[in-house]
């Protein structure tokens, strides 16, 4: 498979630097990745103070409509003592009175607990919102500089995605194919660099620099001298050759 192997080759340099400035610009830079983490951590500890402190206020709330009624249960129920006429109906509702007065006791029970997690939550709440107000400061300074930093990344992205293009666009579909698949299959890399081993008896020695497998000196020259397309017989990338300082 004679030729083309220059533009593959640079069509592979160009997509590895494409998806280094695509990932680049999607992420956060490793310059404020450490503040990032630390902003990100101050951050969901306030939101679940928050959330607890959210729940425990429902939960009080719940306690409270359930205390008034109970409450008002009670107070029915005691009414209706006077109105009574059998000691059996006397019994029935004074064994009523006692589970409602069960009743009001769980519920300021529950109505206090939830009061005082709610204090707490707020009170902590507090704290950490206080104390997370210098970091948030700095955290939006470094992130304002990334937002300023991006516009030439994307641009950068968009430049290479022009080259991408323009270098498949001269190479013959049925290569194309064929690096693609290999691209995919391998996680991005299609192609592997032939490198020169030890010298055996005089004679040198050559190797895929992915997986290592011996090149034969025939296939290095027809990738070096012809522009051939060769598979290594072991990872199956396209080999070729770039001289050595």
């Amino acid at each position: 498979m004679p030729g083309h192997l220059e533009a593959i080759v640079s069509l592979q340099k160009t997509l590895t630097e494409l998806n280094a400035a695509d990932e680049r610009l999607n992420s956060i830079p490793d310059w404020m990745l450490e503040l990032h983490e630390e902003h990100a951590g101050r951050k969901a500890e306030i939101d679940t103070v928050e959330t607890e402190g959210n729940a425990a206020e429902h939960e009080r709330r719940e306690a409270e409509a359930a205390l008034a009624d109970a409450q008002e249960k009670q107070k029915r129920y005691q009414e209706q003592l006077g109105q009574v006429s059998t000691q059996r109906e006397y019994g029935a509702l004074l064994k009523e009175i006692d589970t409602t007065k069960n009743q009001i006791s769980s519920n300021e029970k529950a109505a206090l607990d939830a009061t005082e997690r709610k204090e707490e939550a707020d009170r902590k709440l507090s704290e950490f919102r206080e104390a997370f107000q210098d970091l948030d400061t700095r955290y939006g300074t470094e992130l304002k500089k990334w937002e300023s930093e991006k516009p030439a990344v994307a641009a950068t992205v968009k430049q290479l995605s022009r080259r991408a293009e323009e270098l498949r666009g001269a190479v013959p579909r049925n290569i194309l194919v064929l690096f693609d698949r290999i691209f995919e299959r391998g996680g991005g890399e299609a192609l592997a660099r032939v490198r020169k081993m030890q010298v055996v008896r005089g004679n040198p020695m050559f190797h895929c620099e992915v997986c290592s497998y011996n090149v034969r000196p025939q296939v290095l020259v027809e990738i070096r001298d012809q522009e051939s397309l060769n598979q290594c017989d072991s990872c199956k990338r396209i080999l070729y050759w770039e001289d050595e300082e």
